[in-house]
């Protein structure tokens, strides 16, 4: 269980480790972005404090069918909401940041160069263009 300060201060460790971000506002919450891009958000801008991140869609769906702490986001289907109060495990948290964070990052960022060299390609064959 985390108080607002707390989870202000561990979302800005999470998400300012990751490259290439900053911190901005975003409709009076602070925002954090990797190149301009919006991945998360920390704040109470209605009333209530809470933590929004983006997810793929079915995997925010699921998260949010199974888990009474996860609320869907109603702007954007891809949205989840997490009040600091119903944190369990900040490692939790920062593994959700990270794969909203790679949703959005350009292609040229480290993080993503990173991601996926890690993964098998499979050959292709590139056609000459004239």
């Amino acid at each position: 269980m985390a108080t607002p300060e707390q989870a202000l201060a561990k979302m800005r460790e999470i998400c300012l480790a990751l490259p290439d971000t900053s911190e901005g506002s975003h409709f009076q919450d602070i925002a954090f972005k990797v190149k301009g891009r919006l991945f998360a958000t920390c704040g109470d801008s209605e009333g209530a404090w809470r933590i929004i991140f983006g997810l793929e869609p079915d995997h925010a769906k699921a998260l949010t069918a199974n888990d009474a702490r996860f609320k869907r986001y109603p702007r954007d289907r891809r949205g989840v909401m997490l009040e600091p109060k119903n944190v369990k495990s900040w490692d939790e948290v920062r593994q959700l940041i990270a794969e909203s964070y790679h949703l959005v990052a350009p292609r040229k960022s480290p993080a993503k160069k990173a991601a996926s060299s890690k993964a098998p390609r499979a050959k292709t064959t590139r056609r000459k263009t004239r």
